[in-house]
């Protein structure tokens, strides 16, 4: 059974998504599950393609890379980068952010789910939580958020468990 922030992130993305159109890729897809008995390719149902990745090989995924280098993907190949639940295991996260911006598209859409009231997972590869400030300073140079969401259960509103960012790569 999916938790309450699973429902609530799988909410937001639901509707942020609906009206992303091209080629979106999917940075630290797994099998692509929901948690909701769903796949998340589906909430992009305007996408002309969906491309999954992992790390690793795993689960049928499209593709193996490493978030903070990929020379087989070219500048500004992607319309889209959905990247959730990656950036806290990138040692070099502002590598990952870099690579992520190369391969948007101007004007592409970044949507980033990071954690930061989250236990430690992954061991021994989880190293970091990032604040609301943190993560607007990291985007500000190369992106305009349009959306932040703060997800928390509804009886901890103070204490964020995930991020959710819908921002737009600028224009060169």
């Amino acid at each position: 059974m999916a938790s309450e922030v699973r429902r609530q992130s799988n909410a937001w993305l639901r509707r942020v998504c609906v009206d992303i159109e091209g080629a979106v890729l999917s940075i630290g897809s797994g099998d692509d599950s929901d948690g909701q008995r769903g796949c998340y390719r589906d909430y992009f149902p305007r996408a002309s393609s969906y491309t999954t990745s992992e790390v690793r090989p795993k689960g049928g995924c499209d593709l193996v890379l490493d978030v903070t280098n990929m020379p087989d993907i070219a500048d500004a190949a992607y319309d889209c980068i959905y990247c959730s639940g990656v950036l806290e295991h990138v040692f070099d996260f502002r590598a990952g952010l870099d690579e992520m911006t190369r391969i948007l598209k101007p004007g592409g859409v970044l949507l980033l789910g990071t954690p930061f009231r989250q236990g430690i997972h992954m061991k021994p590869n989880d190293f970091w939580r990032f604040t609301k400030f943190a993560l607007l300073r990291l985007l500000e140079p190369n992106y305009e958020v349009v959306e932040m969401a703060e997800l928390c259960p509804h009886d901890k509103k103070s204490w964020p468990v995930t991020y959710w960012t819908k921002a737009t790569k600028h224009a060169v």
